[in-house]
């Protein structure tokens, strides 16, 4: 079968373009008249607003979040949109530069004492945002909640702490590490910043953390985020770098509705918001605005879940290779992302040299073949199918998109999809939980290559989840192997071959089933310089390098 999904006759009953993105918005809509929240979507042009003058202070940014949060707290968000609306809050000991090199953020340097201990040296004299100085006790406060997520947060994100046994303060400057074992992913996972923030000892027990907080950032919160509405932050005046910030505010508004986006961007209500391919090519001609775009580490997958007593037809892996073959991802490119994407395997595209080869993945792994798919269903003992519920976020638009080109793709081998659009919060509780049959969710960006598989591995947090609630009964030694030795083998050379064994072992048992990776487009104000499309998926360029001119 051919895999020119933008050859209609591949179908029986083609879906285009425009009806596609109809029924999609149809049923976001739906899902925000029960209480749905906000989304994103996208890919587009200039990469990066450049202007040839040297950067200036001041101005006050409006910028639209096209999903609410859920919540700010620093640890244990499930949701990427939590990081975005809290990053000019919250830092690290370390940080990524905007090629992903690592740099000194809290610490200026570390000292690795052995392969399980390491002292990080605090930088002096960095105030919080009430004004305490930051020590290493406050580091060894915020490492504690980071390995135990305080409500609103999920332990559902600790599979993605390394193994981090304990801390302790050396002295006020210097924090010292201590190592379950040698991992290689800490020094990744501090400059992610997504779930190692630092905060003042006793933030929890002095505030609402879910609305209010405390960093050490190039911003600080002004007065508390109300939820679907906005938060809105302000200079940090004694921020640890006096070259930074440039803007003297952003102020974010939770805007969930495109057309809304779309409105005010034209009026210069907002200054700049993510919107979906379609919507960022209207805006190109429009002189006041720019349309960026970028590669993001967010792709887009099914996750599937088998708990103990149930027996499931995915529980047969035949079932869950039909599933992955009978869905066309070109197909998905063309009509939800005007054909800008790519192929992901279990690590994002673009994610170094971690990745399976485009190429590779579109001619073996992830190549569509509706007759073999057939083949393998009877061969499963479900040639007639079965129902099954996909749950997945009412909005961005792009997701129940993508639902309704999945459930159509599917119905060629006779599975019936009934798509359950829910709002961002409840879907990040329920996946968190393992509350669903299907899921079409998004992975975000990881500080090391294993964020990626870290759920495969049966020792780990998020692997007990997995394990133990969403695949019952599951065995692969040579996987949990591959997985286990790849996080505490520090020699990249060694632990390339091992993650390019184990994703391909991985794309023939489909535990979960990865679908593509997708550009991201952002409309800015022509007057918001040196803006770009991050490929950690959060807003840092606006945080780092936007200034207003």
């Amino acid at each position: 079968m051919s895999e020119k999904s933008n050859d209609d006759s591949i179908f029986e009953n083609p879906i285009d373009r425009r009806e596609l993105l109809k029924r999609g918005g149809a049923l976001g809509a739906a899902a925000a008249a029960a209480g749905a929240l906000g989304g994103q979507a996208g890919a587009a042009i200039n990469k990066v607003a450049r202007h040839s003058a040297k950067p200036k202070k001041g101005g006050h940014v409006t910028w639209a979040l096209e999903q609410d949060p859920g919540h700010i707290a620093p640890f244990g968000g499930t949701l990427t949109m939590t990081r975005t609306a809290q990053e000019p809050m919250y830092e690290s000991l370390l940080q990524w530069d905007k090629n992903l090199n690592i740099q000194p953020a809290l610490a200026t340097g570390y000292t690795v004492i052995d392969k399980k201990t390491i002292d990080f040296h605090l930088r002096k004299g960095v105030k919080f945002h009430n004004g305490k100085e930051l020590t290493a006790d406050d580091c060894v406060y915020s490492f504690a909640q980071q390995l135990n997520p305080p409500l609103p947060g999920s332990i559902a994100t600790v599979g993605q702490v390394p193994a981090i046994d304990s801390t302790e303060a050396r002295g006020k400057y210097t924090l010292r590490m201590h190592l379950k074992a040698p991992d290689a992913r800490i020094y990744g996972f501090l400059a992610w910043q997504r779930y190692s923030a630092i905060v003042p000892r006793d933030m929890y027990q002095n505030l609402n953390a879910a609305t209010q907080g405390i960093g050490t950032g190039p911003y600080k919160l002004d007065g508390s985020y109300v939820p679907n509405d906005h938060l809105s932050y302000v200079r940090n005046t004694a921020y640890w770098n006096p070259a930074l910030p440039y803007l003297d505010a952003i102020n974010y508004r939770i805007i969930t509705d495109e057309q809304a986006r779309i409105a005010a961007l034209r009026a210069g209500a907002i200054d700049g918001a993510t919107l979906t391919v379609d919507s960022a090519n209207s805006l190109k001609g429009q002189s006041n605005l720019h349309v960026l775009k970028g590669l993001t580490a967010a792709f887009r997958e099914l996750q599937m879940t088998i708990k103990a007593g149930e027996n499931k037809p995915w529980a047969d892996r035949r079932v869950r290779q039909a599933v992955n073959m009978a869905i066309n991802r070109q197909d998905i490119i063309n009509k939800v992302y005007n054909g800008e994407g790519q192929y992901s395997g279990h690590v994002a595209a673009g994610y170094g040299p971690w990745v399976i080869p485009q190429a590779e993945l579109k001619a073996k792994w992830e190549k569509y073949d509706l007759p073999t798919a057939k083949k393998l269903m009877a061969a499963a003992g479900f040639s007639k199918g079965f129902d099954v519920s996909l749950s997945t976020f009412s909005t961005p638009l792009d997701f129940p998109a993508i639902a309704t080109l999945i459930k159509s793709h599917l119905s060629k081998i006779g599975i019936n999809v009934n798509i359950v659009p829910q709002d961002p919060a409840s879907f990040g509780a329920n996946n968190g939980k393992g509350a669903f049959e299907w899921d079409l969710t998004a992975r975000g960006m990881r500080g090391d290559v294993d964020g990626y598989v870290a759920e495969f591995n049966p020792t780990g947090a998020l692997g007990k989840t997995v394990y133990n609630t969403w695949f019952n009964g599951y065995t692969n030694k040579r996987m949990w192997k591959l997985v286990g030795n790849g996080r505490i083998t520090l020699d990249t050379k060694k632990r390339l071959p091992m993650y390019q064994e184990l994703d391909r072992l991985l794309m023939t048992e489909l535990i979960e089933v990865p679908l593509i990776s997708v550009n991201k487009y952002q409309v800015v104000n022509a007057k918001l310089h040196d803006m770009y499309v991050a490929f950690t998926d959060f807003n840092t360029g606006l945080v780092r390098n936007a200034w207003m001119g």
